[in-house]
């Protein structure tokens, strides 16, 4: 009788063995539905960053300070219609400008794009800026100094 009983499985051992294989399945399935929504927000995030950055480069390639001042809108596909402004400082260094652009997006509802803003604050080169009223006086003071650097450190090599 011993003999019988060990050839197979008790009741409460299969119940257990179909419990745990339960609350396993439950786990994957849960986990596979967190891993699908994750990868679906990254993918929506890169896009719109990927937006972002063409918008960035979009409004950079206006060389004229006056417009870039003024701001404006640029229509998206994605995004609805971003406004931009922009403020535009000079460093010490000649024809270097800090720039701060500040994007704002109406979103999109039907791509699932929620509305926001998005800063950048970045240093460009162009010398055309300092021609503008607004930079012309510090910039020719800028040349002056840098000038008598320069001719303070050619006196001291000449000392040497």
């Amino acid at each position: 009788m011993n003999l019988s009983r060990r050839k197979g499985f008790m009741l409460i051992e299969v119940l257990i063995a179909l419990a745990l294989f339960g609350l396993t399945a439950v786990y994957l399935v849960e986990g596979a539905f967190i891993a699908s929504r994750t990868i679906r927000i990254m993918k929506d995030t890169r896009e719109l960053e990927q937006d972002l950055l063409w918008a960035r480069s979009e409004i950079f390639r206006e060389t004229d300070y006056e417009k870039l001042k003024d701001g404006g809108d640029l229509p998206t596909i994605s995004m609805g219609e971003i406004q931009w402004e922009a403020d535009v400082e000079m460093t010490d260094i000649v024809d270097l400008f800090k720039v701060t652009l500040l994007l704002e997006y109406d979103g999109n509802d039907d791509l699932g794009v929620e509305a926001g803003e998005r800063q950048y604050v970045m240093l460009m080169l162009r010398p055309t800026w300092g021609n503008h009223n607004d930079f012309s006086n510090e910039r020719q003071q800028l040349l002056e100094e840098k000038r008598e650097k320069i001719e303070e450190m050619e006196e001291e090599r000449n000392r040497l």
